[in-house]
């Protein structure tokens, strides 16, 4: 944050791991295999989403997965789509206000 880049910036920390905690909530099925098994998410774990535009005290309500943070890279840069996954994700927009006055970092 003082190197002068956080009104630039958009840092996602997430988990790859449930943790061993149970979630009530099914996961969704995405897709299904070539033989008609469906694919699903595995258990739902958190993101925080931090920068100058990064929406505070936010709980995003919308599907994401972690394909969704390469969709956020294509969307922003307006990079070329991968694959159809990352086509279908949802490139995590609502938890940002790019209308607002960008937000001074938080102190060090």
């Amino acid at each position: 944050m003082q190197g002068g880049l956080w009104n630039a910036t958009a840092v996602f920390v997430t988990w790859d791991d449930w943790g061993g905690w149970y979630d009530h909530v099914t996961p969704p099925e995405v897709e299904r295999w070539h033989d008609g098994t469906p694919f699903r998410y595995g258990s739902r774990v958190g993101c925080l989403v931090l920068g100058a535009f990064a929406k505070q005290s936010y709980v995003s309500k919308v599907l994401h997965s972690h394909v969704s943070l390469v969709k956020f890279c294509t969307t922003i840069f307006q990079l070329p789509v991968l694959n159809q996954r990352v086509q279908k994700a949802d490139p995590m927009l609502d938890c940002f206000d790019f209308t607002q006055p960008p937000r001074p970092g938080p102190a060090v």
